[in-house]
């Protein structure tokens, strides 16, 4: 099977180099165009587009996919995953057995940009990837094939390592039985659909009025990024890790401990033991409960208050 390969970041990437791998032959790739870099000054490509590049492959970066582009290309099923644009019906029809998409959730649960995150937001316990055909909504074709997995627990980072893991293994899959799961791909159910909008970074600021189970789960959704913060004396705390304690006790915000095993801090319910901070002075290393105890205790001690909301 001819393919053209569509998508952007690392997720992406590992699933392209399944492609690679097999005997499917991919005649082109397209990604997002490239971006600044944080520090503004440089162009940065897509992990899509460095191994695209490194492998040989004719790359296509346009501000938005026509007909067009695709047309020099005799080729049969376009494979989407996290590209990054809502494509219109006429480019998903251009193949002759369409247009299908790695999306990383139990589809039509978290249809939309975020889907990993808001999982985790949502206390979800299993999460999974869904390969479907691609319509022109958003994440409402017809569903392929899908794979479910236990993620309770699971932060952001080490969620989408197991799913990028268990969609390169689908995908495959699904290729090899393409024409029979085309026939009989399963329609979803719009009734039980719900949405996974982008994460914005204001989502990240942790209000210490919320429960415990809330703010341990915003910790685990927003690493590696956009990375759970706080503020302390004006100071901006990122925090990297955290669990909830069996304590209930403390006002919200306050600092009911600092010890080896981190910074305990009230919340509206339960304590939260912050385990892992990065601050923004000194150097920028990450601080675990020793850290903290031995060269930041005149920031983070017993009866002080992170800013509330």
């Amino acid at each position: 099977m001819r393919i053209v390969f569509a998508g952007t970041p690392e997720f992406a990437a590992k699933h392209l180099k399944a492609l690679l791998k097999s005997p499917y032959e991919v005649l082109a790739v397209i990604t997002q165009p490239d971006k600044r870099g944080k520090r503004g000054r440089s162009l940065v490509e897509s992990p899509v587009k460095k191994m695209a590049r490194e492998s040989g492959l004719t790359t296509l970066q346009p501000m938005k996919l026509t007909k067009k582009d695709l047309s020099p290309f005799n080729f049969e099923l376009l494979v989407v995953v996290a590209f990054g644009q809502i494509l219109d019906i006429n480019v998903l029809e251009t193949p002759a057995k369409g247009s299908i998409n790695v999306h990383a959730s139990l589809l039509p649960r978290w249809r939309g940009a975020a889907p990993i995150q808001r999982s985790i937001l949502a206390g979800d316990k299993n999460s999974g990837v869904t390969i479907m055909q691609m319509d022109d909504g958003l994440d409402t074709g017809n569903i392929l094939a899908s794979q479910s997995i236990r993620s309770a627990g699971e932060n952001s980072d080490s969620l989408t390592k197991k799913l990028c893991s268990v969609g390169q293994e689908l995908l495959l899959k699904t290729l090899g039985e393409f024409d029979r799961l085309q026939k009989s791909a399963i329609p979803q159910n719009d009734e039980h659909a719900t949405y996974a909008p982008k994460i914005s970074k204001d989502e990240a600021k942790i209000n210490w009025l919320s429960n415990s189970t809330f703010i341990e789960r915003q910790v685990r959704a927003f690493y590696p990024s956009p990375v759970a913060y706080t503020f302390i004396d004006g100071i901006r705390v990122k925090i990297f890790s955290a669990e909830e304690s069996t304590e209930n006790y403390g006002n919200a915000g306050e600092i009911i401990q600092v010890s080896k095993d981190g910074v305990l801090v009230g919340t509206k319910t339960k304590a939260i033991r912050i385990k892992e901070v990065q601050l923004d002075q000194g150097k920028g290393n990450i601080l675990k409960g020793t850290d903290i105890q031995n060269g930041w205790s005149r920031i983070f001690s017993s009866g002080k208050f992170f800013e509330h909301t």
